[in-house]
């Protein structure tokens, strides 16, 4: 916003000489990009970048970021741009037909996981991921696929007939109630504009019908030099990248007289548009309100501008979030969840706006829109707190010191990303060390004063867009543009008293005990770790690393869950994860947590499952005693509220309610019937939430906790054990415990566990776009072994492949299918390969029967070629899984549920599987005659 631009001019004249070297460059000078980035551009218009990184090591990504999207197509081309990301997988000049995928997969990069694209109003990317690197013939491959991307498409048209069909089972799959609201209301969010009419999906009518040639065009005009950009990052030799960039990209020609490449702006409106529209599957109601302002011009991103903006705006957004999760969390808030930020205008890139988004609790959202409103107004005209801006301002650089410290293991993707938005957006990348010392700068010289002026500077009477997207339905009440202006009205007329910041002063612990002490110590070789018996009976497992400089992993693991809780309960154990959502901390209430946290990189979360209840967590090396002092409050000051609770009751159900009718909802509720007896394993419904009591389900948290001797503590990452010992004797020494009464081996209990036996299950319900949805899943028993356990995911991935050729990409009859295999630890009917899809209803029956001799014929012949690939993409997860402080923690957890090690060595146990290895297993899993298969049907 200009107002914005010009205090941001006024700021950068009294901070510019100290932050940049090169002040006296002119008034406005260009940031340099990171030296650690080789940038060049080709004589053809097309730019580079390339960047060595070893995190992953022996990996790299290759990127083509496309300045290209749906705003450029005519209206006889709408949703081509998308068409064309679809065809760049079906053949190239150097991988005709599927065998670009084919290739990728077999030197372990996963097509969905590793190989991907996407389309959006004014760009696309497509990225070759985690690409190993210790072949140079594999780089130049994927230099190669970037280039034929770039100008050597076959768009044959046979391949392109076919893939109409998968085009039109995406936007099946995506057209519901918010989409067809969006395609309704667009062209009044954007009046006589082409954002008004160009979202990526396009329409059917050009899809199943234009002419081949068409694309072809699109593809020639579009997809050229001088909007392209390669991008480069991982473990590579930068020099020789860059030859062979020039090498094979230097012959692509740039058309001549080409197309002028237009950014449609977004002009400014008197007063508010408003665009409210509804749909009978919207499944909430959300309004949004956008106060549009000019965007940063490009030649000022790339400038120390673009810092100061994005640091006040950032700021503004975070300490109104604040306060709005502050008046969520109150009983009789009106909305359920509220937020702010500021960014694009919505889906154009040529205008930006402060954004709010509003989440109705109940069955009108003229209550929701007033109450934010009025807080939006009392930051507007009383300002923030210094409070507020201290603790805004000491999150935001606690989080930029963690990535600052954390700079020498900077994964591939995180510079790859940046890359993309440096080369599409123009936004600067001149290195973490240099957005931690302006970004230090700006808060230590930006005065909440200042923040407190440029507020109402972003908040106008005109340029306002306000839109509605809103169920339609026999209970929800649907405003009239006059009755929201009313509301507005209403708001802007009151006296609205200045925000009271509330904080505590009273320490999280009152008072420590005194501390426990260390009674034995063990080497844990298996695990190059420590184990430490305290002189409670607690046990600690303590992994030093240095993967990362400033991350450490927590996780702690105990036996028994849900599955031994009394049926009865099932309301207050379906709605206990989110009560614990909410949960205080002594006489914290959740708020007062959520403001002691700010500025510590600290989380801590709960997880009860049927057999085991976990802890887990993270923490950055400075803030490990606050980590401490949580675990400690989580074991003997758990708490939720009466307030908190209400709240949450309230908030969850007033979004739930209207959701109940959905598809969606329906679908998952039926199938949970239909797979697990237990009341305890349904879907939760606002019924379950109006009965949840707080007593019982505080009664079932603090029974879980009560013996801290039933978990061990695993802790992974940058820990130095002298100082770190001294924290587990005051904080974990000192938990309630009494190892001789630790809780034993879980009870098993067959109604937590899917049905055994075969059958199809049907039901109906109305849809507004018509579709069958469909859920197989194939269960039984098998041991937990680190062999069983890969050969079901391998299953899986085999299976998926199959499943995905053939239904998708032969019979056009879905957009995304696939199989997914886990094995629990413990159980009985504990092994599942599962197949959630939706489908075209006319071709339901002829599906289901290919899907059923797809897994069938898992037990009669699964081929090395099949398999080969697999291995692959698996050996190399393994590979960067050790590089990764998540994983040995998680690892160290897993194996304490039954004591099976599934790390270590897992490449071996990879390489030795064969093909009649799997078949086998299937025909085992085959053999037990546990097939079901669960439908919804469009209602007549």
């Amino acid at each position: 916003m200009k107002r914005i631009f010009r205090s941001c001019m006024a700021l950068f004249a009294c901070i510019a000489a100290p932050a940049f070297a090169y002040a006296q460059m002119p008034e406005m000078p260009q940031l340099p990009v990171d030296t650690a980035v080789i940038t060049g551009r080709l004589d053809n218009g097309l730019t580079y970048y390339i960047r060595h990184n070893e995190t992953p090591k022996g990996q790299a990504d290759f990127y083509i970021a496309q300045k290209v999207g749906s705003v450029l197509e005519d209206d006889n081309q709408r949703g081509l741009a998308h068409f064309l990301e679809h065809m760049c997988f079906n053949g190239t000049k150097s991988f005709p037909g599927n065998t670009l995928v084919d290739w990728l997969e077999s030197v372990g990069v996963k097509f969905g996981y590793n190989l991907n694209a996407y389309t959006s109003v004014d760009e696309t990317v497509y990225n070759i991921s985690s690409v190993p690197t210790a072949r140079e013939s594999v780089q130049d491959s994927c230099l190669l696929i970037l280039h034929d991307w770039a100008n050597a498409l076959l768009l044959d048209t046979e391949e392109i007939n076919k893939e109409r069909g998968v085009i039109h089972e995406e936007w099946r799959r995506s057209n519901v109630g918010q989409m067809r609201i969006l395609e309704q209301l667009l062209p009044t969010i954007y009046p006589d504009n082409r954002y008004g009419h160009r979202l990526p999906i396009g329409t059917m009518e050009v899809v199943d019908n234009f002419d081949p040639q068409v694309l072809r065009d699109y593809y020639h005009k579009w997809y050229r030099p001088d909007l392209q950009g390669i991008i480069v990052v991982g473990d590579i030799d930068p020099a020789r990248i860059e030859a062979k960039i020039k090498e094979m990209f230097s012959d692509i020609k740039m058309p001549e007289n080409a197309a002028e490449r237009t950014y449609f702006d977004v002009p400014d409106n008197d007063g508010t548009i408003y665009a409210i529209g509804k749909d009978k599957e919207q499944p909430t109601g959300i309004f949004m309100m956008f106060f549009k302002g000019d965007k940063l011009p490009r030649e000022m991103r790339n400038t120390p501008m673009y810092y100061q903006t994005k640091y006040i705006t950032d700021l503004i957004t975070a300490m109104l979030n604040s306060r709005l999760d502050e008046t969520s969390n109150k009983p009789d808030a009106a909305f359920a969840a509220a937020g702010s930020y500021y960014d694009d205008f919505f889906i154009a890139k040529t205008k930006d706006a402060f954004g709010l988004q509003i989440v109705a609790k109940n069955n009108d959202i003229l209550p929701a829109i007033e109450q934010v409103y009025r807080e939006l107004l009392r930051a507007q005209r009383g300002g923030f707190t210094i409070g507020e801006y201290e603790r805004a301002k000491a999150e935001y650089l606690s989080a930029l010191e963690k990535k600052h410290n954390n700079r020498n293991n900077t994964e591939s993707e995180t510079y790859s990303k940046e890359i993309v938005r440096h080369f599409i957006d123009g936004t600067p990348m001149p290195g973490i060390d240099t957005d931690f010392q302006v970004y230090s700068q700006l808060a230590n010289m930006v005065p909440v004063d200042l923040i407190n002026q440029l507020l109402p500077q972003m908040l106008t009477a005109d340029n306002r867009v306000f839109v509605g997207l809103l169920p339609d339905n026999d209970t929800f009440i649907v405003p009239t543009e006059e009755q929201v202006a009313a509301v507005i009205a209403k708001v802007d007329a009151e006296e609205i008293e200045p925000y009271r910041d509330e904080m505590k002063s009273e320490p999280l612990i009152p008072q420590l005990p005194a501390p426990g002490t260390i009674t034995a110590t063990t080497t844990l070789k298996q695990w190059d770790a420590t184990e430490f018996t305290l002189s409670n009976g607690v046990k600690v497992i303590v992994k030093p690393t240095d993967f990362k400089e400033n991350e450490i992993i927590f996780g702690a693991i105990a036996k028994g869950g849900i599955a031994g809780i009394d049926p009865a309960q099932a309301s207050n154990v379906k709605f206990m994860p989110y009560a614990i959502g909410n949960y205080g901390l002594g006489t914290y209430n959740n708020s007062d947590i959520k403001k002691y946290l700010q500025g510590r990189q600290v989380k801590i979360s709960h997880e009860i499952q049927d057999y085991f209840r976990f802890l887990d967590g993270t923490s950055t090396i400075k803030d490990l005693p606050v980590l401490m002092e949580l675990i400690y409050m989580t074991f003997t000051g758990f708490n939720i509220t009466e307030d908190d609770f209400a709240a949450a009751q309230s908030s969850i159900a007033g979004i739930l309610g209207n959701q109940e009718a959905q598809p969606e909802y329906i679908f998952s509720k039926r199938a949970s019937e239909a797979l697990y007896a237990s009341p305890l394993k349904q879907v939760i419904g606002t019924a379950d939430i109006q009965a949840a009591d707080r007593g019982a389900i505080l009664d079932m948290i603090h029974g879980f906790t009560a013996n801290a001797a039933d978990y061990t503590f695993v802790f992974t990452g940058n820990i130095d054990l002298d100082t770190f010992k001294p924290l587990l004797e005051q904080y974990i020494a000192t938990l309630p415990a009494d190892a001789s009464k630790s809780a034993g081996t879980p009870t098993l209990n067959a109604d937590m566990e899917p049905a055994k036996g075969s059958g199809t299950v049907t039901s109906t319900t109305a849809m507004q776009t018509p579709q069958s949805w469909i859920f197989v899943a194939l269960t039984g028993h098998e041991d937990f072994t680190p062999k069983n356990r890969v050969m079901l995911n391998m299953a899986s991935q085999i299976l998926s492949n199959r499943l995905l050729k053939k239904v998708r990409e032969e019979m056009g009859a879905t957009y995304s299918i696939g199989a997914y295999g886990v094995v629990e630890r413990i159980g009985g009917n504990n092994a599942m390969i599962q197949s959630p899809f939706p489908v075209k209803p006319e071709l339901k029956d002829e599906v289901l029967a290919v899907v059923n001799d797809k897994f069938r014929e898992m037990g009669e012949k699964v081929t090395d070629e099949e398999l080969s690939p697999i291995k692959e993409f698996m050996i190399k997860n393994v590979s960067e899984s050790r590089e990764k402080n998540e994983s040995w923690n998680n690892a160290i957890v897993g194996s304490l549920i039954n004591g099976v090690d599934t790390f270590n060595g897992a490449d071996e146990v990879i390489s030795a599987i064969t093909t009649a290895d799997i078949e086998a297993f299937m025909r085992d899993m085959l053999g037990q005659g546990n097939y079901r298969v669960i439908i919804l049907d469009p209602a007549e």
